[in-house]
């Protein structure tokens, strides 16, 4: 029987993914001690084959994805961590909401783009809506991410604007630091076209009190300001500091802002060398929660 009380860590996957996704979920599972679950969900476009009737094809790639699930299953629990799989049919976002509500999922993992043909419409079909859909926190791994080597210092980047209680979510990039035993990096970005506005006059300030909230977890916060467009100098932080996770704390982005992907949130995620913690405005942190119960906050733009 499935132990479904402790911590949970989602996988989903379309199978195609698992060489990027793995190495950063069993580093998650271990840091916090989470049971991790393979999701994969067999859409209704599997289906669509003149060759093959449709019922034929569908139960030919679910025995295809349960081979390979239950193969990879077995091994990872040969290396001692914890691991289930599941498959399902249709609506890959439905499917995905269904099983976090239904598990009581922590934390949930997915790849940005596809090795398939409508790669570029994966990002928007199915990322974008679980960031917008989900009130947990959401890691993606992107087609640039390039896995850090053993021999650098551990990092963890949380980028920041001050339009929303940065408070929460710096208390979950501190708790990421400290599962990792990493250094945590504080960036905020001062836009060039508004370095008069009240909000850049007085962010070193506000900055500073974000960072006092954060003492108890023992991390030690090193503040970093950079000049330009967003999501430009984000990048371009994570390309000179190397962190293992970047962290973003924003607002969510209007639904044409996220249709046409020219969000700051979402040009990061579509670029970011790293895999990307994502967390929706409506979260609430749980005050003085453990951080091995993934406490949940405040974000994104």
């Amino acid at each position: 029987m499935i132990n479904t009380c402790r911590n949970q860590i989602l996988v989903a996957t379309d199978l195609l993914d698992l060489d990027s996704l793995l190495p950063v979920a069993i580093e998650q599972a271990k840091g916090t001690g989470a049971m991790l679950w393979l999701l994969h969900v067999i859409g209704p476009d599997h289906a669509k084959d003149v060759e093959t009737h449709p019922l034929l094809r569908q139960e030919r790639i679910f025995r295809n994805a349960e081979t390979i699930l239950a193969t990879l299953t077995a091994t990872l629990r040969q290396q001692n961590v914890p691991c289930a799989y599941e498959i399902r049919r249709w609506h890959p976002v439905e499917q995905v909401i269904d099983f976090v509500r239904e598990r009581q999922i922590k934390r949930l993992l997915l790849g940005t783009s596809s090795k398939k043909k409508l790669s570029k419409l994966v990002l928007g079909s199915v990322a974008e809506q679980l960031i917008r859909g989900l009130d947990i926190p959401v890691c993606t791994v992107g087609p640039h991410y390039k896995p850090v080597p053993r021999s650098n210092p551990r990092r963890v980047l949380f980028a920041t604007s001050m339009h929303h209680q940065a408070e929460k979510s710096v208390r979950f990039a501190a708790d990421l630091a400290a599962e990792l035993d990493a250094e945590l990096t504080v960036l905020h970005v001062m836009e060039q076209d508004h370095l008069d506005d009240g909000i850049n006059l007085n962010v070193i300030p506000k900055i500073d009190e974000i960072l006092k909230s954060v003492q108890s977890a023992n991390v030690t916060p090193r503040l970093r300001i950079r000049y330009g467009e967003p999501a430009e100098e984000i990048i371009a932080e994570c390309s000179s500091l190397q962190p293992e996770l970047l962290v973003l704390g924003a607002l969510p982005a209007s639904r044409a802002v996220a249709a046409f992907r020219t969000g700051v949130a979402y040009q990061v995620i579509a670029q970011a060398p790293c895999p990307t913690f994502t967390l929706r405005s409506e979260c609430a942190a749980r005050p003085g929660g453990d951080r091995r119960l993934f406490s949940t906050t405040h974000s994104i733009r």
